[in-house]
């Protein structure tokens, strides 16, 4: 996302895709109260490749001294410098040009000693190592959504909206939309609930390697949260084997698991932190991805249907529905 700094107010605030300028406040981004400002007085937006700046009042728009009449239009760069209507204000100033992406903009400390987090499908924060969040990106609801690793298996929390406050390590920071994509963005010509989970255990069960298998195989090495996913796949399959219907399979309170895992809560919940950024940096286009690991009521399960367990080289599970 793209932010400029007011000159005058020694201010920086993000453009929405499709920003506007203007004197009537209720109907533009960014309300400029200047009498010889039009109502709508300018936009700038983005075109799919540039951020361009037009000029849509009758008292002129000037970039770097470069005067536009009404309807002319510049694409904009870095360090561009804006007026509105009259060139002695101090006007505008163009700091970044990134294309639209949702993002979190800092409520506190100041640009460019503190920069926004341009927000990746599934966002671990502060950082990977020592997460105490998680942003998630739903593709079906087309919203994000946060978990906290302290949680203690209670539901995912309610979906985050435009403006909505996120806190961490201490800080504040505000969700920004880009709000340029609709239900059919990026449409995935596969789900993960295509993929078969081949997991290999160590016959300690101490080293456990996950594959992903359909019609190529992405290998994603061992980790220790392998082991969590492999957990739960064992309980789906015992209910499976109980008759138990696919939406009633796998479900465990998160207590249990813990316990199982010999882990408190936190450290399992940055283990399925783990788990979920892993699958969305390596199947980034793949819709599902929320089906990795559910939750309800106090309950979580492994939501992927295809499914074999090695150990060793013996095959000592595998779900209902798999592909041979």
């Amino acid at each position: 996302m793209a932010y400029l700094l007011d000159v005058a107010a020694e201010n920086y605030f993000p453009l929405a895709p499709h920003h506007t300028f203007g004197r009537l406040a209720a109907s533009v981004d960014t309300h400029i109260d200047k009498p010889y400002v039009s109502k709508l007085h300018a936009a700038i937006e983005w075109n799919g490749s540039h951020w361009r700046l037009k000029n849509l009042g009758l008292n002129g728009t000037w970039v770097n001294g470069d005067n536009l009449n009404q309807g002319d239009t510049r694409d904009l760069s870095i360090n561009d410098e804006i007026h509105f209507a009259d060139q002695n204000d101090p006007g505008f100033k163009v700091i970044n040009l990134v294309a639209p992406a949702d993002m979190l903009w800092p409520l506190e400390g100041k640009l460019p000693d503190v920069e926004p987090i341009y927000l990746s499908r599934y966002h671990l924060l502060p950082d990977a190592d020592q997460p105490e969040l998680a942003l998630f990106y739903n593709e079906q609801t087309q919203q994000w959504h946060q978990e906290a690793s302290s949680q203690r298996g209670e539901n995912e929390q309610p979906a985050l909206n435009d403006g909505d406050m996120v806190q961490f390590s201490n800080s504040h920071w505000q969700l920004v939309r880009a709000q340029i994509y609709g239900p059919t963005e990026a449409k995935a010509s596969r789900h993960i609930n295509d993929y078969e989970f081949i997991f290999n255990m160590s016959m300690d069960e101490e080293i456990t390697q996950l594959e992903l298998r359909h019609q190529q195989t992405l290998d994603l090495a061992v980790r220790t949260h392998h082991y969590l996913l492999l957990q739960l796949a064992r309980h789906r399959a015992r209910d499976a084997e109980r008759g138990l219907d696919k939406r009633s399979q796998g479900w465990v309170y998160a207590d249990q698991l813990a316990a199982e895992l010999g882990l408190d809560a936190t450290h399992m919940n940055i283990q399925i932190f783990r788990a979920r950024k892993q699958l969305a940096d390596c199947l980034p286009d793949a819709q599902g991805q929320q089906c990795l690991l559910e939750r309800r009521g106090g309950k979580i399960r492994f939501g992927c249907e295809k499914f074999k367990v090695y150990k060793g080289e013996k095959l000592t599970l595998k779900s209902p529905v798999v592909s041979y």
